[in-house]
């Protein structure tokens, strides 16, 4: 498991996270909730095993060839949103209602919808 999260994690920089929410992150319905983990991952108190989750998470979503590649129409993102989901749920503690805020703030028409 820590082995698949490093790899995963590996393909997530600030700049690769940037650079997908500027070209793709308008056509993902779950862009809320994947940058509430983005301001969980960066929060100090998170601890460092479930930034690595989180990480893994983002580097996969990020990471246009995943087990069910992302060109394809329909099906593509479902593979994302569900290890997306698995996150939330792993990180459900650590989420703060500040990193829902922080979203809200970045994406005004989105709801909190844990």
């Amino acid at each position: 498991m820590i082995k698949l999260l490093s790899f995963f994690a590996r393909f997530y920089t600030p700049g690769k996270f940037i650079l997908f929410l500027k070209t793709t992150g308008k056509k993902v319905h779950f862009l809320p909730k994947l940058l509430t983990i983005f301001y969980c991952m960066q929060d100090q108190d998170t601890p460092k095993f479930m930034k690595l989750i989180l990480m893994g998470a983002i580097g996969y979503v990020i990471l246009p060839f995943d087990f069910v590649p992302d060109v394809i129409a329909g099906v593509g993102w479902l593979d994302d949103a569900a290890v997306l989901a698995a996150a939330m749920h792993f990180a459900g503690a650590y989420i703060k209602p500040e990193h829902w805020e922080k979203t809200n703030r970045i994406l005004p028409f989105c709801r909190r919808s844990s």
